[in-house]
């Protein structure tokens, strides 16, 4: 069977899988089961090996340790004092409470790596709030889901994790390097909800005060304290990604039990619970992808992507990864994508010379795009529910957003010391 036979083959049972709301993990599965039957180094024992190789890994580790923690710090309340002291900070200015919600989420991304998190989190307080205050509640979708993206480039990224752990990339130059753009992309979508709020006469919250801002601010101190352990940690050569995600859920046990009292011993058991949900989520996902690159690599089907991509010249070449990435990104969650994807572009972005941790921000970028578009769009699916609204009402209300996320990205792509910066200047 021809490589771009199994392509088509497989392409058309995901796509029919999806149509029948089947879940992408178990879509990705019954893409590769025929070919257990029709390849001689494929059987059932081989497709379980495969799907437990895929999470074989010490690194991976770390994605239900960082999940955990965003659930606890969720659980105790923490999202308020952020919410709090954005609020401070920023909600005097024209559509306070969208620059509000974008604060917030650079705090809590610090925190979380976990953009579904950010918006469950930050969104089931902010949403109803800003619905309340005026504000449409499209606005309110759009702000929060895009905000949410923030937390797939900022430390502890859980998408660079796995980008690392997938490529042998340094996670703690990936963490530096996504800072910058992090930090672009959470003030570029402040400057895009004052220009929308301004424009359409949007509220604003109550004059600056001083006292009230230091107030917030010191009550927000304890959860950062969280940002200080995972890159203080990197940084210094103290802990790895791993280490540093269980420290991260012990200081968090600490402000939840102990500092705030917000979560009891017998509330502790439904954390977990729901920390487990949202890890097997990510991670069967993941593990699934690793049994289709597996089927792929036997058919030879990244050759077909291989030709292409050799033929574009090598300024070119990250362009093009972009659009490529950003067409999966739409149909595919980001860690299964990665796994199919890296070992695909991988030879050609070595042969062209461009920089690793470059390449790996890029993409996590141009992949996170996915959780805002549909038809799958997991962060704005989260936030519409929260808004009670369609997904279909709240994506003229995201463009501006949108455009937002682009713009960095192509920025990122140009100039590559826009994320090379901290990396080389920190060693």
């Amino acid at each position: 069977m021809g490589a771009l036979t199994v392509l088509i083959a497989i392409v058309l049972i995901f796509l029919l899988a999806s149509s029948l709301r089947v879940p992408v993990a178990f879509g990705l599965i019954l893409a590769c089961l025929p070919f257990v039957f029709l390849h001689q180094r494929l059987s059932l024992e081989v497709f379980v090996q495969r799907m437990y190789a895929g999470l074989d890994s010490f690194v991976l580790l770390a994605v239900p340790f960082f999940i955990l923690a965003a659930t606890i710090m969720i659980a105790s309340g923490v999202t308020d004092r952020l919410i709090d002291l954005a609020r401070m900070l920023v909600g005097w200015i024209r559509g306070g409470l969208g620059i509000v919600n974008v604060g917030t989420s650079i705090g809590f991304s610090g925190m979380s790596g976990s953009s579904t998190a950010d918006v469950a989190g930050t969104g089931s307080v902010l949403i109803p709030q800003m619905v309340k205050r005026g504000y449409p509640a499209g606005f309110a979708v759009g702000i929060t889901a895009a905000s949410a993206v923030i937390s797939t480039v900022i430390p502890p990224s859980i998408q660079l994790i796995v980008w690392g752990s997938l490529t042998n990339t340094s996670i703690g130059a990936l963490f530096l390097g996504g800072i910058v753009p992090g930090l672009m992309i959470g003030v570029g979508l402040m400057v895009a909800a004052y220009v929308v709020a301004r424009r359409n006469g949007y509220p604003r919250e109550k004059s600056f005060n001083l006292r009230a801002a230091a107030v917030a601010f010191v009550r927000a101190l304890p959860p950062l304290g969280i940002v200080v352990i995972v890159l203080g940690g990197f940084r210094l050569g103290w802990v790895t990604a791993t280490e540093a995600a269980l420290l991260a859920v012990a200081y968090a046990l600490f402000l939840a039990l102990v500092v705030y009292r917000t979560v009891s011993l017998r509330q502790l058991g439904g954390v977990f619970v729901s920390a487990s949900k949202m890890t097997s989520l990510a991670l069967f996902a993941l593990a699934a992808a690793s049994v289709l690159a597996y089927v792929l690599t036997l058919y030879q089907v990244p050759q077909l992507f291989r030709g292409m991509v050799d033929v574009v010249p090598g300024w070119a070449l990250l362009g093009v990864i972009v659009l490529i990435l950003f067409v999966i990104g739409l149909f595919m969650d980001a860690l299964p994508a990665m796994a199919i994807m890296i070992p695909v572009l991988g030879p050609a972005v070595v042969a062209a010379g461009i920089d690793p941790v470059h390449y790996g921000i890029i993409a996590v970028m141009t992949l996170a795009l996915g959780l805002i578009t549909p038809p799958v769009g997991l962060c704005l699916l989260v936030a519409s529910s929260i808004g009670k609204i369609s997904v279909v009402q709240a994506i003229r209300p995201l463009m501006p957003f949108f455009l937002v996320l682009l713009i960095v990205i192509a920025l990122c792509a140009a100039f590559p010391q826009i994320v090379l910066f901290l990396p080389e200047l920190l060693g």
